[in-house]
Order: C-alpha cells, then sequence, then structure tokens
C-alpha cells in the first residue's frame, strides 16, 4: 500500500499502534473516512485482519484514534519521511 505526497500532507492520520497493534505505520488522507478505509486495508495486509472479522470495538477505536495531522506531529514519530 502506497501513499501519495498528497496524503501524507492531509488533515488526518492515524498510527497502527494507536489502535493497539505493534506496528509504528501511520496512514494519512484527506478525509476520516478514507484513513479508516486505509486503515482497514492495511490491518488486512499486513496483519491478517479481515474486515469481516472485526469486532465493532476495533472500528471504534479507529475512529476514536484518527487524529488532525500537523507536519511537527509527523516529526514526531521515527518513521516519518516528509521533509
Amino acid at each position: 500500500m502506497s501513499q501519495t505526497f498528497e496524503d501524507c500532507v492531509s488533515s488526518f492520520c492515524i498510527c497502527c499502534e494507536d489502535i493497539g497493534l505493534d506496528c509504528n505505520c501511520i496512514m494519512y488522507g484527506n478525509s476520516g473516512e478514507k484513513v479508516v478505509d486505509m486503515t482497514i486495508i492495511h490491518m488486512f495486509e499486513y496483519h491478517a485482519i479481515n474486515q469481516d472479522e472485526m469486532t465493532t470495538c476495533m472500528r471504534i477505536k479507529i475512529k476514536e484514534n484518527i487524529h488532525i495531522h500537523s507536519h511537527s506531529d509527523c516529526l514526531s514519530r521515527p518513521n516519518c519521511t516528509i521533509s
């Protein structure tokens, strides 16, 4: 799953570790819905969690942990690739 520069400078993000997974991946998007969709895809591709197997609790946790993104937030993460 690749993300464009526009995704990375958008307004919303979520860190995989914020939803309880041992993973430092960060998903970015220009809407909360896009971030939710990308997170669900990431969870399937990298953590073998099928969308049909996700609990309501997991879905709520994703929505509750979407942050409004600023570049300074990204710079505090070790895997930031924006310069």
